[in-house]
């Protein structure tokens, strides 16, 4: 048997050859989302690498995300709903089985050395990790929902698909004159941030750095990586949305409304062009992400004719006491939410991204 290695990556390029030559990896595998998050918020990553012969045959990203109030952790990855580890496709099941056990075994090994109280794995592929991660002490602790939207049909298909009400927001925002722009220069990203300080005090939740949006914008955009999306009414952005692409998937990271002009259904507009590029540029399913059942907003993921799915997290307790993970449900966060809400926005500006930072949620 031929010993498989696992060392610390240091440079992109091996590494996204394997995330993308993988059917089941994310956008949020790839190493500009580690690196953009590290360069904002003074995280350190830790992307294992699996070899054989010198060949890269799996990888797993982790992020070291360190705070006395939220914990000290490693998670695979911050601020989206997929990770986890990841093998060479071409392998067989023994060769994969191999593959994922030396990448957990080098993750405790590491995770001990850093005094870390979990590591997190965010909806590992099941087709990968199979009952590997289980086996070797993951468990299951939370569950979130998404919406898979099928855009492998014809358009006059997807478009019956939809929910009546869905249909309807989006003639009344073309009748109404909503229109779309990409976002392009700084000037369109800073009205895209204004409208996302905006939202997130709406919903009592600290936002995360501007900057962290500018370093996304450039390193995905060269490589042709994201999509943002402004709408406009009279010239004036008055919703967005942000999403990522890799291999046949598109997924959908962030949006932001303006609440004076909700009404006119700018998101719907927004959503259903996305579905329309998509279709027209090959993809094949539409991830609207990562939310919780019973929701506004997963009422409105529903009407879009996707197929729901469920997203498990898995975490790996370091010791028998067993840490509280953070979530929003919790009463810490919704007094948070609270003080939040009624903050003053620069105040917000300047103080909210280190807390975000900080949850790594």
């Amino acid at each position: 048997m031929v010993e498989i290695k696992v060392l610390v990556a240091s440079k992109a390029e091996k590494w996204n050859d394997l995330v993308r030559k993988n059917p089941y990896a994310s956008a949020y595998h790839l190493w500009e989302w580690g690196e953009a998050l590290s360069l904002t918020y003074g995280y350190q990553k830790y992307y294992l690498m699996a070899t054989r012969n010198q060949d890269v045959v799996g990888l797993f990203p982790l992020v070291h995300v360190k705070s006395r109030i939220f914990g000290n952790r490693l998670i695979s990855v911050p601020f989206c709903e997929y990770g986890g580890p990841l093998a060479d496709p071409s392998l067989g099941d023994q060769e994969t089985q191999q593959v994922i056990e030396a990448l957990l075994g080098a993750t405790d090994r590491l995770a001990r050395t850093l005094g870390v109280q979990y590591v997190e794995s965010r909806n590992p592929p099941v087709e990968v990790t199979r009952g590997f991660i289980i086996d070797k002490g993951y468990r299951n602790v939370r569950r979130y929902a998404t919406f898979r939207v099928n855009l492998r049909i014809e358009m006059e298909e997807l478009w019956r698909n939809l929910h009546k009400k869905t249909r309807n927001a989006i003639r009344k925002a073309m009748k109404r004159g909503v229109r779309l722009k990409e976002v392009k220069d700084t000037e369109e990203l800073e009205s895209y941030y204004r409208l996302y300080l905006q939202t997130q005090k709406r919903h009592g939740t600290p936002p995360h750095n501007y900057i962290l949006f500018e370093r996304l914008h450039d390193a995905f955009g060269i490589k042709g990586k994201i999509r943002m999306l402004l709408a406009e009414y009279r010239g004036r952005p008055i919703a967005g949305v942000i999403m990522f692409h890799h291999d046949k998937t598109i997924f959908w990271w962030n949006n932001v409304t303006d609440i004076k002009h909700r009404s006119l259904n700018p998101t719907n507009l927004l959503l259903w062009n996305m579905i329309e590029w998509g279709v027209q540029n090959g993809y094949h399913i539409l991830d609207l992400g990562r939310t919780r059942k019973g929701t506004t907003i997963y009422r409105f993921k529903s009407g879009w004719g996707g197929l729901e799915a469920y997203l498990r997290d898995y975490v790996y307790f370091l010791s028998s006491r067993e840490k509280e993970l953070p979530d929003p449900l919790q009463r810490r966060y919704g007094y948070l939410s609270k003080v939040w809400s009624v903050m003053p926005a620069s105040l917000a500006k300047k103080i909210g991204p280190k807390i975000r930072g900080d949850t790594g949620l």
